[in-house]
């Protein structure tokens, strides 16, 4: 069965995990926000967005999760999340709440080890 996309396969082993790790990553933070549970408002609101600012946020991440996973699609990905996560990294220190740094930093993580693995 073809596929009207190519899936992302990486040189090694290795890079195909990196890629859907950070791929996995951002489907499951598009998924939280795409909750809207109260708390996931209440978040976005504290930080200086509309309180439906979590579904605009959710779209992206989800963006960026097939960007990754879709072959020739990966630097695309890699910069719309790292966009994402700087914006997010930047709101989170103007407010000076650095207890929340560790995740938007973890996927960024995710994203440059995303984007030296093999090829695109």
């Amino acid at each position: 069965m073809n596929l009207p996309i190519q899936i992302f396969t990486g040189a090694t082993v290795l890079d195909t995990i990196l890629v859907w790790l950070a791929s996995g990553a951002f489907l499951v933070g598009a998924i939280v926000n795409v909750s809207g549970h109260s708390k996931i408002r209440a978040g976005f609101v504290r930080l200086g967005f509309p309180f439906w600012w979590c579904w605009v946020t959710s779209a992206l991440e989800l963006a960026t999760a097939v960007l990754l996973v879709t072959a020739g699609t990966r630097y695309i990905g890699v910069a719309l999340g790292t966009c994402i996560m700087l914006a997010a990294i930047a709101t989170i220190m103007r407010i000076r709440n650095y207890r929340e740094l560790p995740p938007p930093l973890v996927f960024l993580l995710l994203l440059i080890l995303a984007s030296l693995s093999g090829q695109a």
